[in-house]
């Protein structure tokens, strides 16, 4: 895999260690930092924060799930919430390799042929989400929020920026400093090299789709689409940007911390059969 060390410079603070990780695969600090998380969601509230938590949701967490599958999922629990209430959920998980077409999108945006998209392994679909094309696949953390904004207090642009706050904290606990770009939804480590995507739908009042972080991707999305709409626009994965080795789990943990503490959120564990049988 490629790494971008000129990139380092601008999105890694030199000298500074991962806050996250020592060596992320079997190191100490790596272990006692998802213990630490793991303490904090069974017992209902994130690890580090330090404002008053009046708020639960429910942590779900995925293996790779087919896309198709995790919109049912999706569907199912906000089409509950808007008939009756019920508890926000966050769903984490990876997909196989597929790409989604946002409704800024169109289908120009993907440049691979069909015949490559098959031998590759790839699926297509249109979705309802904002946003142009996107690939997801193994080695990139997806969060999907199911929430109620009026009850976590949020307007739509404090929610999306929200999310992207979430990305940004998480890149921290590693020591990789994220951008925002202006009206350029996502986390970007500079003008032209993009390392997560946002994108909701949200109806009446209540979110889905969410956002996704690049950590050890395999296929680089240039190869298949136009990211963003503009040629010039790469995708980096975290791995990229640290001198350190990253694990999935590592991610999903800070992610999972990071979000509880920009949301005000206290995240209990739920298998999947609650949350889509509730």
């Amino acid at each position: 895999m490629e790494t971008f060390t000129h990139l380092r410079s601008a999105g890694y603070r030199s000298g500074a260690q991962p806050r996250f990780a020592g060596t992320l695969c079997d190191g100490p600090l790596a272990r006692e930092s998802e213990r630490r998380v793991a303490r904090s969601l069974e017992r209902g509230s994130p690890a580090l924060s330090n404002e008053k938590i009046v708020k639960r949701m429910l942590l779900v967490e995925l293996p790779v799930t087919e896309y198709e599958k995790s919109l049912e999922i999706q569907t199912g629990i906000v089409e509950r919430k808007i008939q009756g209430g019920g508890e926000d959920v966050l769903l984490i998980l990876e997909h196989p390799p597929t790409i989604t077409i946002g409704k800024r999108g169109s289908h120009s945006d993907v440049i691979a042929s069909e015949k490559h998209l098959a031998g590759r392994g790839v699926s297509v679909y249109s979705v309802g989400r904002g946003g142009g094309a996107t690939y997801h696949g193994p080695g990139q953390i997806v969060c999907y929020p199911i929430v109620n904004l009026r009850r976590l207090g949020f307007r739509v642009r404090d929610y999306i920026h929200g999310l992207e706050e979430t990305v940004i904290r998480t890149l921290d606990l590693f020591g990789v400093r994220g951008l925002r770009q202006p009206k350029m939804p996502g986390v970007w480590i500079d003008a032209s090299h993009k390392i997560a995507s946002v994108g909701v739908r949200i109806r009446r009042g209540v979110t889905s789709h969410g956002l996704s972080l690049n950590v050890k991707m395999t296929i680089d999305p240039r190869e298949l689409i136009v990211v963003c709409g503009m040629s010039a626009v790469h995708m980096v994965n975290l791995v990229q940007l640290v001198s350190s080795p990253v694990e999935m789990p590592s991610v999903r943990a800070a992610l999972t911390e990071s979000f509880g503490e920009v949301f005000g959120i206290s995240l209990e564990r739920a298998s999947l059969e609650r949350v889509v049988d509730r």
